[in-house]
């Protein structure tokens, strides 16, 4: 029953992101042979403005589609997208007024199973939005004459899940301390949009932040993932998961 509930509170956000992620996903794989070509023609072009070195990185990156794959994919729109995802999901809590707290209430369960079948639910869903658009990936490549290996995709969706739940927790953990979703959401996001802005116009700074784990930058330069930063921001997802439980224990109602 609590898992049933839960799949009906969250099934529309879970649903409509994975159809926006997955599209935008093929998107990006089927516009290959155009982005490609646009990006020889800049190189060829030439010049020392800042604009052009940034194309001219790009350029190098999608020379390759293992490239193209990690920088307009995963660096560029996985991240934000699914970041995204996660405040939402996490910003209906499941005593608030929006899920059904008199439903649940009414159960014969302690709040903490209600709170954890929710969460788990939530987390679930989450891990599918970065896994189902990446594994996409290899299986229409060749409509583009290209390959990409599974085990990537693979790689790129556990560094995003396990790096962002921070995200999730975070945005769960003020559903906790605010009667008004939206609160929640505006404050989430708002982290997620400064994280972003780290990841685009501070590159020395995004190693700090949870993105740093998320994009798999390391992976993709050098075939090993930031364990370490991956497992910071996952401890930090544990306390802040953990704190909301507490909160939701000891909440009146």
């Amino acid at each position: 029953m609590l898992w049933y509930k839960a799949w009906l509170d969250t099934r529309w956000r879970f649903l409509v992101g994975l159809g926006l992620l997955t599209a935008v996903a093929l998107a990006n794989v089927l516009s290959y042979p155009y982005v490609q070509g646009v990006m020889e023609l800049a190189l060829k072009a030439g010049s020392s403005s800042p604009v052009a070195h940034e194309l001219d990185r790009a350029a190098q990156l999608s020379s390759s589609f293992r490239g193209y794959v990690w920088a307009q994919v995963v660096h560029e729109n996985l991240i934000f997208l699914w970041a995204l995802f996660a405040v939402l999901l996490g910003a209906d809590g499941p005593y608030s007024q929006r899920t059904g707290a008199v439903f649940t209430l009414s159960l014969p369960v302690s709040r903490r199973r209600v709170f954890a079948v929710r969460a788990a639910t939530d987390l679930a869903e989450l891990f599918l939005l970065a896994l189902i658009p990446m594994l996409l990936i290899p299986l229409t490549a060749s409509a583009v004459g290209e390959s990409y290996a599974p085990a990537d995709a693979l790689v790129y969706s556990v560094a995003v899940f396990f790096g962002g739940a921070v995200f999730y927790c975070m945005t769960l953990l003020m559903s906790t301390l605010f009667e008004d979703r939206w609160k929640s959401i505006v404050l989430a996001l708002a982290v997620v949009v400064v994280v972003q802005v780290c990841k685009d116009l501070l590159p020395a700074v995004t190693s700090f932040t949870p993105a740093g784990a998320m994009d798999g930058e390391s992976y993709f330069r050098t075939g090993t993932l930031a364990w370490t930063g991956i497992a910071i921001w996952a401890a930090a997802a544990v306390a802040l998961f953990h704190a909301a439980m507490r909160m939701t224990e000891n909440r009146d109602f």
